[in-house]
């Protein structure tokens, strides 16, 4: 499966300070530089990075040009000279970079010194908690690897600052007026491993780079589980190190309404698995590719359920009305992407016996979209055996709680009592639960949830170390745990 690329643009990243360094700057190259940008737009300023409250002196100002480039020579801790552009100025600079409008060879004996991204997530109406108590809590997360985290007040709000200004890594949460912002400044030697795909307009890599370590990087810092960061969560999941092997089952975010039985969606899941691994032939209908996979009906049914024989007929003729169900379309709702509703996945399906070695040949074209689609969650595949009826619906609502956006994942047992096909006994009600709990032991041992729980009661949710058939009656929360 081709993986999406990352971009500034893809990931919403917004560039807010981009500054060069150079080791000696003298004025003849110095007044270069700034005739260039004005006639670019930019009026060129320069200060003394020696000074507390440096004074801004102008080099060349035209009263048309709207964007400003500022020249701070004997920076601290160095003699050199610092060319930065800052917020919107850095932002207009990129998107000059972008057209290819800059020339590099003004900045032949500079190196890329800083380069600032954030994030900015608009706030909600419904926030289970207040930003002031989400900053806290990651405050007290971070705090316990990283003694360089500390509050800090202005006239907006409070922010949060992490690590030192000085590092090659630091950055800042803070709230704007109706949004919370993930700013992340980066520099040093970290920084100038991508000076050269600056340069060399290799900006594809450039962001792709950065992109995934802007997301790697809050990822492993903050907790989350909270909602100011389901935007982070979201794109974590397809950057993330897999556990599960390409054998498992991988899903995309699945809806709470389902077109279709338990099982048969279930075998549509498995299906995609499989035919990500068969050879394959393009071919189209009107201007849309899909992919033609050929393959023993037999060998299907052997990766549904190893255990079972090649012969089974009654499992076979199951399968085979299985993939003549899947030309009705309905199943395209399930899927949360829009590409997978506007296009029918199974536009047709056809069988052929192969009289040689007595067994049915199956042709299936399937749209060539989803296999350049990442799908964000790898289960190990606890379908690939014979299950009893509440083993599959069990197993079915685990998955598709799982494959929920969310970090935490609540399982409501009184409502799966009531939604369950027919009607449940004690006795029966007890082994479910017992199922539920091996389930999610199951995912703790595959590194795939945290051991703590919260268990509800009276409509409250609890801490909880360990789950019983009697503390979930009413249900309980487990959380999703992601390797980055």
């Amino acid at each position: 499966m081709k993986q999406n690329k990352l971009s500034f643009e893809s990931e919403n990243l917004v560039v807010d300070w981009i500054s060069f360094k150079f080791q000696y700057l003298d004025d003849s190259a110095k007044i270069n530089i700034a005739k260039y940008f004005l006639k670019l737009g930019f009026n060129s300023f320069q200060e003394s990075g020696k000074l507390a409250k440096p004074i801004k002196e102008p080099i060349f100002i035209s009263p048309d040009n709207k964007y400003e480039v500022l020249f701070v020579q004997e920076a601290p801790y160095w003699d050199g000279t610092i060319v930065q552009f800052s917020g919107k100025y850095s932002h207009i600079l990129y998107t000059l970079i972008k057209q290819r409008l800059i020339n590099w060879e003004l900045f032949s004996t500079a190196t890329l010194g800083r380069l600032d991204l954030y994030y900015s997530r608009v706030n909600k109406k419904n926030e289970k908690i207040i930003i002031i108590d989400f900053l806290d809590a990651c405050h007290k997360k971070i705090s316990q690897t990283n003694k360089n985290v500390s509050f800090e007040k202005n006239k907006k709000g409070v922010i949060l600052k992490i690590g030192n200004r000085k590092s090659n890594h630091f950055s800042r949460l803070y709230e704007g007026k109706d949004y919370l912002k993930f700013e992340y400044e980066m520099k040093g030697r970290f920084l100038r491993k991508y000076h050269l795909l600056l340069v060399e307009n290799r900006l594809q890599e450039f962001e792709q780079k950065l992109s995934s370590n802007f997301i790697s990087y809050f990822g492993k810092i903050l907790p989350l589980q909270y909602s100011y960061v389901d935007w982070l969560v979201i794109k974590l999941r397809p950057i993330r190190k897999p556990t599960i092997t390409q054998y498992g089952l991988n899903s995309d975010y699945i809806k709470s309404e389902i077109l279709m039985d338990t099982k048969t969606f279930v075998s549509l899941i498995q299906f995609l698995n499989y035919a990500q691994h068969l050879d394959y032939e393009i071919e189209y209908l009107g201007s849309t590719g899909y992919r033609k996979v050929v393959f023993k009906l037999r060998d299907f049914l052997k990766f549904q359920d190893p255990s079972v024989k090649p012969t089974n007929y009654y499992r076979l003729g199951k399968n085979k009305e299985f993939f003549q169900q899947l030309q009705s379309g309905l199943y395209v709702t399930s899927f949360v992407d829009h590409s997978f509703q506007s296009l029918v996945i199974v536009p047709q399906v056809r069988f052929e016996k192969c009289p040689k070695e007595k067994c049915l040949i199956t042709k299936v074209w399937l749209v060539e979209e989803l296999f350049y689609y990442d799908y964000p969650f790898y289960l190990p595949n606890f379908f690939q055996q014979k299950l009893t009826k509440y083993e599959l619906e069990v197993r079915f609502k685990l998955f598709q709680v799982f494959t929920s956006v969310n970090i935490e994942k609540t399982i409501d047992i009184q409502e799966f009592f009531k939604s369950y096909p027919s009607v449940l006994n004690n006795q029966q009600k007890t082994k479910i639960k017992k199922h539920f709990i091996e389930l999610v032991k199951f995912l703790e041992d595959h590194n795939l949830i945290k051991s703590n729980y919260k268990i509800l009661s009276n409509g409250s949710l609890h801490d909880s170390q360990k789950l019983t058939t009697r503390n979930i009656s009413e249900g309980f929360v487990f959380y999703e745990k992601l390797s980055i």
